[in-house]
């Protein structure tokens, strides 16, 4: 199944209401699919946790995870390097890390490019 095969993205209110607050939760997803394809509550559940467990093992493995008009999911390694406590001056060693970096797919980027939400009042600096 692809993205294609759930049909128009949502319009009404509430479905867009995720967006809205900045972020779609596990549970709204897990709720979309229960209205869109029509399995249980549990089967839904189930298979949001599914595909997020195997993105995790995929990743920790530093395997990318490739999701098609989504965008790549990827393991990316950090090396050592220094950073400055702005206050003191002081010199901090930052140990390397991994880390997981996403790059959407240029159909995303457009998609989002279209729908830009309308810009924000500006506010007063106080005083």
């Amino acid at each position: 199944m692809n993205g294609h095969d759930l049909g128009p993205l949502p319009t009404d209110i509430d479905e867009v209401d995720a967006i809205a607050r900045g972020a779609l939760t596990k549970e709204e997803l897990q709720n979309l699919l229960f209205d869109s394809l029509g399995l249980s509550k549990r089967e839904c559940r189930e298979m949001v946790n599914a595909i997020f467990e195997e993105m995790r093992v995929a990743l920790e493995a530093g395997d990318a995870v490739k999701l098609e008009g989504f965008g790549r999911f990827q393991p990316k390694e950090r090396p050592k390097r220094w950073a400055r406590n702005l206050k003191s001056g002081e010199k901090i060693p930052i140990s390397e890390r991994r880390v997981v970096t996403f790059h959407p797919s240029k159909k995303l980027c457009a998609n989002i490019d279209q729908q830009k939400p309308p810009p924000k009042p500006a506010h007063p600096r106080a005083s």
